[in-house]
């Protein structure tokens, strides 16, 4: 995933176009990079829209952007599967010998 892209999907506030918009990318970037990349490298080295990026960031954006959708449907889910579990702990066999 290219940088822009994950600002596009990451960056909520300021928007594209908007003062402030590209440092929000850098901070951004600097998270999902896991500390691979500064906040100074990305800002610096990476070019006024990412053009200079290093090749592997395109990949670590990716596994970036993969465990942040697992995150957003876990969360989705999260109220159900607790309901669920207290559900399922009121006759599950194992509670009873507690």
């Amino acid at each position: 995933m290219e940088p822009l892209e994950y600002c596009e999907k990451y960056v909520e506030s300021p928007k594209p176009g908007e003062r402030g918009y590209r440092a929000a990318c850098v901070r951004i970037l600097t998270e999902a990079t896991f500390g691979a990349y500064s906040h100074q490298t990305i800002d610096k080295n990476w070019g006024g829209q990412f053009e200079r990026r290093p090749d592997a960031v395109v990949r670590i954006l990716q596994i970036a952007h993969t465990i942040n959708s697992l995150y957003l449907k876990l969360e989705e889910i999260q109220p159900a599967i607790n309901e669920l579990l207290e559900q399922v702990s009121e006759v599950a066999p194992c509670k009873r010998h507690k």
